[in-house]
């Protein structure tokens, strides 16, 4: 399997969550703080109201994979956290890329054609 740049720690979580950028969408809430390390990480957060664990999961692995995929057009070294929304459980693939991508413009790290 391969490396995949995630926030852990519950201080990386608290840090962002207190000084990071905020922005939202009708899917997630991105926040975003840059970092010192040069590459960029993601954290996902998906509470029990949001659904089960399966509901939570499939969650959390598109987003992962919108990370992956976004990440040639996005700027490094920036910490993300992504919160999820109840609406994203109705929401298709193509649905949260556009969401993500607009809140990568919003925060001003999106490298790609607008």
């Amino acid at each position: 399997m391969r490396y995949f740049p995630s926030l852990k720690k519950n201080t990386d979580f608290r840090r962002i969550y207190k000084e990071g950028a905020k922005t939202a969408s009708p899917n997630f809430v991105m926040y975003v703080l840059k970092n010192e390390e040069g590459i960029s990480r993601l954290g996902i957060s998906a509470s029990r109201r949001y659904g089960n664990s399966v509901e939570r999961h499939r969650f959390q692995r598109r987003i992962r994979e919108i990370f992956r995929t976004f990440s040639n057009v996005t700027k490094n070294g920036y910490d993300m956290i992504i919160v999820a929304r109840n609406k994203a459980k109705y929401s298709g693939y193509t649905e949260l890329c556009e969401d993500f991508r607009k809140l990568l413009i919003s925060h001003d790290i999106f490298t790609g054609s607008k």
